[in-house]
């Protein structure tokens, strides 16, 4: 290709920072283990390790802990090492429309302590400043003096990983706001920015029902939907960081308003506030039900599971709603499992065999033979687990990347 020049550099950093995953898998898996000994298990030269776990060492994220016993054919007795999970903490904050959780964990992940509080009103700014509070103070309980490495924010609604920018949360009430410049000038760390269902995704991938399936998807509904998708173990973020923004594709014929700007998006047909107004409809036609007066969504799935007409009537279209949702990343993405998370994962029992029975009818064979639906098993846990393992894997501590830039 004209104009291409030699990325030797680039991919000796590549190159350096696999390497250096790798030592770190060894040490986390192996215990205390030796130099020579994460050589065997990584096959790389005694050299190369040794330089790495200088480095390590250096960076106050691998110990030296007292030495080994001799081998059989005699000489020094090895320095043994084991990975410094104290050495620097991560935060992740999950910010939703209405209640925020901020939660702290070490190099390990392991969760020292979180908190959770009505999400500030006011100007995005001052959120944030708030978040930045809240944070730092859930560090300071958990870990006086702790060093904190990074922060991985999640929030409902489009952003820009790249930028770190939150494009649009109609829940919030945002637009074009920096949230990684804002909290990074607070806290003097790097913040990286998800959406919550990315956020949901990843947790669900590395601790929940996903058991590490690569190719997985999972399709966030709640307040709004959208679906976070990952290859070969990594997100999908497309261009602008937007990718996965199913629920504002029109459907024809759609009149209902979108929060996003537009009229007739799918997730004004297959979300928690489709589901109440689709009852609420009802009632407005002179049905006869259970459900009056203000309800929401909890009330309209008891009063379905109780066997009123107009609730199950309502949970069967959102449920047909999301199977089509369904049937299109099936098509798109082919991945082996499929997510149900967010909010109304809580109420899968009754919108599953609707959204099974519809995916079967729209999805293609193959695609649709080869995919696992399941549920959320993180629950309401998924997001901020989420942002903490992002923060993790935006640094340089973390073993399992799952990230595509």
């Amino acid at each position: 290709m004209e104009g291409a020049g030699p990325r030797r550099g680039a991919d000796q950093n590549v190159v350096r920072e696999v390497n250096r995953s790798l030592v770190l898998a060894a040490l986390r898996a192996g215990g205390r283990i030796s130099r020579a000994g994460i050589a065997r298990v990584t096959t790389l030269a005694k050299p190369t390790v040794s330089a790495i776990v200088d480095e390590l060492i250096a960076d106050g994220l691998v110990r030296e802990v007292g030495r080994g016993a001799t081998s059989v054919g005699g000489g020094r007795p090895p320095i043994l090492l084991e990975f410094n999970a104290a050495s620097h903490l991560v935060v992740g904050a999950h910010i939703g429309a209405r209640r925020t959780t901020v939660a702290v964990s070490d190099a390990d992940g392991h969760e020292l302590g979180r908190r959770e509080f009505d999400t500030p009103t006011g100007t995005p700014e001052a959120v944030l400043r708030e978040v930045a509070a809240q944070a730092a103070g859930v560090v300071g309980a958990a870990v006086p003096d702790g060093r904190i490495a990074a922060v991985g924010v999640v929030l409902p609604g489009l952003t820009d990983f790249h930028r770190g920018v939150c494009l649009l949360a109609p829940n919030l009430g945002w637009r074009d706001v920096p949230v990684g410049e804002v909290l990074t000038a607070i806290l003097g760390v790097p913040v990286y920015l998800h959406n919550a269902g990315q956020a949901a995704a990843v947790a669900e991938h590395l601790e929940g029902v996903g058991a590490k399936v690569g190719d997985l998807a999972l399709l966030y509904v709640g307040t709004g939907l959208s679906v976070a998708v990952l290859c070969a173990g990594q997100v999908l973020y497309g261009a602008g960081g937007t990718a996965g923004e199913i629920g504002h594709c029109r459907m024809p014929g759609g009149t209902v308003p979108c929060n996003c700007g537009n009229v007739g998006c799918l997730e004004t047909l297959a979300s928690g506030p489709a589901l109440v107004r689709l009852a609420r409809e009802a009632l407005a036609a002179g049905r006869a039900s259970v459900l009056n007066g203000g309800f929401d969504v909890r009330d309209v799935a008891a009063a379905a599971r109780c066997g009123d007409a107009v609730a199950t009537e309502a949970v069967a279209e959102v449920g047909r709603n999301l199977g089509l949702a369904a049937s299109w990343v099936i098509n798109a993405y082919n991945p082996a499992m499929l997510v149900l998370g967010g909010g109304l994962a809580a109420i899968s029992d009754l919108l599953l065999p609707h959204l099974r029975a519809t995916t079967t009818q729209y999805a293609l064979g193959p695609a649709r033979r080869a995919v696992e639906i399941q549920v959320s098993t993180l629950g309401r846990d998924a997001e901020v687990r989420g942002a903490v393992l992002l923060a993790l894997q935006h640094s340089t501590t973390y073993d399992r990347v799952v990230l595509r830039s």
